[in-house]
């Protein structure tokens, strides 16, 4: 998932309270993996780690100095990473984004994708490219209790679908409405599955984005964040509900943060 992608998700889920970690150990781990992560992650406070603890999904938004806004989720969910991984990563799971997504370059631990995301007029439409990866030097280096999946734009990166749009390969978008659209300045974020015990594991999901053109950043980071917990409790529903069930032998494998493959459910 993109980072614009998730202004469609508008899922929601009752919140349980969760038995297993504590804010201490929230809170070191949270602090172990900002030691080592290409994206840390914001501070969260005695008041957001009592919150995560009581089962609630925890929303920060913070400015970077070049006045873009950054809105991560927190949240703990009652499944290991692996579990968790799949439940964002599994292709039945990912295809019902409101924006068009292409595939641009696909390899083991890394990708780029086009994504296309129509708005209502007067606005003009808003396309980019981002380059995904996982961080696999962080997985092994952490005995596998580390998962960061984060992404970039890549500036210009747009012009490689232009052959693609104009000999119809990219459903949905045709070359009037492509060369129409304006490029997204900023686009980064990441997903974030982190190992509390064999059972547990706390989520994070940020994204830092910019569409540019008269649309405020600020509103549209408001709107991002008001999302996020119901992308937030849908993963958890999925997780739990979903995935131990579904991906089981005969299911294409999907590939972990890590060097292996995650385990088929039995």
């Amino acid at each position: 998932m993109t980072a614009l992608t998730a202004l469609a998700l508008t899922l929601a889920w009752a919140p349980a309270a969760h038995a297993g970690a504590d804010a201490v150990q929230i809170h070191d781990t949270l602090r172990r993996f900002n030691e080592v992560a290409l994206m840390p992650l914001p501070v969260v406070d005695r008041g957001d780690l009592e919150a995560l603890v009581a089962g609630e999904v925890v929303t920060i938004l913070t400015r970077h100095p070049e006045g873009h806004h950054r809105v991560v989720a927190f949240a703990l969910t009652d499944a290991p990473k692996e579990t968790v991984w799949v439940a964002t990563q599994d292709p039945h799971f990912t295809g019902d984004d409101e924006a068009i997504e292409a595939n641009v370059a696909l390899e083991p631990h890394k990708a780029s994708w086009y994504g296309f995301l129509e708005i209502p007029r007067p606005f003009h439409d808003r396309h980019w490219v981002v380059d995904v990866w996982d961080n696999v030097e962080l997985a092994d280096a952490s005995g596998g209790a580390f998962w960061e999946h984060p992404w970039r734009l890549r500036p210009g990166g747009v012009a490689l679908l232009r052959d693609r749009v104009q000999r119809g390969e990219v459903p949905g978008v045709t070359s009037e409405s492509f060369e129409s659209a304006i490029e997204t300045p900023v686009n980064e974020g990441g997903i974030v599955v982190l190992e509390l015990s064999e059972g547990e594991s706390l989520y994070a999901y940020h994204i830092t984005s910019s569409i540019g053109g008269a649309i405020p950043q600020r509103l549209v980071a408001g709107f991002i964040r008001t999302t996020m917990e119901g992308h937030v409790r849908a993963l958890q529903a999925r997780a739990r509900d979903i995935v131990p069930g579904h991906y089981v032998e005969g299911h294409a494998p999907v590939l972990g943060v890590g060097s292996s493959w995650v385990p088929f459910f039995e």
